[in-house]
């Protein structure tokens, strides 16, 4: 067993080629972090979104026994383009409040 880590986070925001096609993937990476149970609230301009979300946990880092995981919000790039400001919330023991990821649309390099 190790001791508690404490995680990091990423936020990405769909390309302007996804944009192009007509949906948007947002992804928010975790990674390296223990005990496993962790868990990502994603919000859209402060609304907390509950569908279109898929999150995956990879297995043990066997070199710090950590682990990481993956959540991606999918939307359609006409919902994505009607609102302006998305973040993932990690919660985990090893954080007095959720770690927060965030990016303003406009402010986005297209």
């Amino acid at each position: 067993r190790r001791s508690v880590a404490t995680p990091s986070a990423f936020i990405f925001q769909p390309s302007p080629e996804q944009l192009q096609t007509g949906s948007a993937s947002l992804v928010c990476l975790v990674n390296n972090f223990y005990p496993k149970e962790a868990s990502v609230v994603w919000k859209v301009d402060n609304a907390v979104k509950n569908t279109g979300i898929s999150t995956s946990v990879t297995e043990q880092d066997s070199k710090d026994n950590t682990y990481s995981l993956s959540s991606t919000l999918a939307l359609s790039a006409n919902d994505y383009n009607n609102h302006e400001t998305y973040s993932c919330e990690i919660i985990h023991q090893s954080l007095p409040s959720p770690l927060v990821k965030s990016f303003q649309r406009s402010q986005c390099s297209v």
